[in-house]
């Protein structure tokens, strides 16, 4: 029994073990885990959501207005009076006396011509608002956690560049430097060879800290590290296709954005705020109750009253005109709001699907001028190496396919980050645009 319990606890352990990765591995971040995690721990997205928070509580409170009011009290208190007929009553020669006092009251407001309702219906309003905000923020994030993960990608790969840059220089330099000593080339082709260098390594400097850079974005806006060690990103394999369309695009987006949907919002709860105001030129009805247990000796006398009420603010130094004609024009202006944000929608669209449109475009030419880059490259080489070419002729070619191969990486990343703006310009994702991590 004792053996088995044993080899029990150390399958146990094992599995465990299994479970964790090795000492020293890294683990991968993909583009959905990283957009779960923001959408999870990002702060300005709790702000959101604890404003959403907010508006339902301004809800409940206009709210309860409909619902009845129920209060109770108790009191007790010492009292003194120059008239001696409390004191007669309580067979007492003093004029202190006690009274004692409880009280249960009910009051239910029955109509008010607006005021209440226009105030419930505009804390509604706010509330949709609020929660279209919060999905405008979303949106913003996951954009920026898009963003920041191409930008990381971007940068990994020049990094790549890079470093094999900077191996085909310490290659030439080693290849001067045994041409310069059996004396088939002159010095300066080793002294530039060691220039062309350095400046290699400044490049591959200059990339590992763009990256370090763009991976600390990130983790600011998923909200926190993704895990406690080292960790790399899973390369996208897949480009999305390009729309075709512009049209669509912003027919769609108009219906589509949550800041439309928020203004709109917006403008009701105006309507609302209005119609309660307007609502303050009539009068209000109401019903109550009482009942009162209340005597300066026990038993306490029982009493009761019932009826209804009329409240009519006949002059309030036109404080209603006034709220009436701020609301009218904030209802106006909001409607204005629309409208400007109509405009900067379909500019929105357009400006991302141009970026879009061109990014396509730089990553065919960047492919061409790769292709001849290294072709360019490759015949700089041999012409090095058969004492015919020189060494700025060389450096110019080697040079020139580093910056088309950066180029490359830019365009293929820049486009990918342009696509994911128009995704957040429209207010959707595109149907088969879903970037697959490798």
């Amino acid at each position: 029994m004792i053996g088995v319990r044993c080899w029990a606890i150390l399958l146990a352990g094992l599995m465990a073990l299994a479970a964790f990765p090795a000492a020293g591995a890294e683990r991968e971040l993909t583009l959905s885990g990283a957009v779960s995690l923001a959408l999870k721990e990002n702060p300005t997205l709790e702000a959101s959501r604890q404003g959403v928070a907010q508006a339902e509580g301004r809800l409940t409170q206009t709210s309860s207005r409909w619902w009845p009011q129920l209060t109770g009290s108790a009191g007790y208190s010492r009292n003194y009076s120059e008239s001696s007929r409390i004191a007669a009553l309580e067979g007492s020669s003093s004029n202190l006396y006690n009274y004692y006092e409880t009280d249960l009251a009910v009051t239910q407001k029955i109509y008010d011509f607006g005021q209440t309702g226009g105030k419930v219906e505009a804390s509604k309003q706010e509330l949709s608002a609020t929660r279209h905000d919060l999905v405008t923020q979303r949106e913003k994030v996951v954009l920026e956690v898009k963003a920041q993960y191409f930008e990381v990608l971007k940068n990994q790969h020049l990094v790549d560049v890079a470093q094999k840059t900077l191996a085909s220089q310490a290659k030439h330099v080693e290849q001067a430097k045994g041409y310069y000593n059996t004396g088939l080339r002159p010095k300066i082709d080793v002294t530039r060879a060691q220039v062309d260098l350095a400046n290699a390594r400044l490049a591959l400097i200059t990339a590992q800290y763009n990256r370090r850079r763009a991976r600390v974005a990130l983790e600011k806006v998923m909200g926190k590290r993704p895990y406690p060690g080292d960790y790399t990103l899973a390369d996208i394999t897949v480009s999305p296709p390009l729309p075709t369309k512009l049209e669509p695009l912003v027919a769609e987006a108009l219906k589509q954005r949550p800041e439309a949907a928020s203004l709109q919002a917006g403008i009701q709860a105006a309507e609302g705020r209005l119609t309660s105001a307007k609502g303050g030129f009539w009068p209000s009805f109401d019903a109550g109750a009482d009942y009162e247990l209340a005597n300066a000796d026990f038993p306490l006398d029982k009493g009761w009253s019932a009826g209804v009420s009329l409240t009519w603010p006949l002059f309030s130094g036109f404080l209603t005109k006034g709220q009436v004609s701020e609301y009218q024009a904030q209802v106006r202006q909001r409607q204005a709001q629309f409208k400007e944000l109509e405009l900067a929608i379909s500019q929105e669209v357009e400006q991302a699907w141009l970026v879009l449109r061109e990014s396509a475009e730089r990553i065919e030419v960047a492919e061409t001028a790769r292709i001849n880059a290294e072709e360019n490259f490759r015949l700089a080489q041999g012409r090095y190496d058969a004492g015919v070419g020189n060494a700025i002729e060389f450096t110019d070619a080697q040079v020139s396919l580093f910056d088309a191969r950066s180029a490359v990486v830019r365009a293929r990343y820049n486009y990918l980050q342009a696509f994911a703006a128009l995704e957040r310009a429209i207010g959707r994702p595109l149907a088969n645009s879903r970037v697959a991590s490798r």
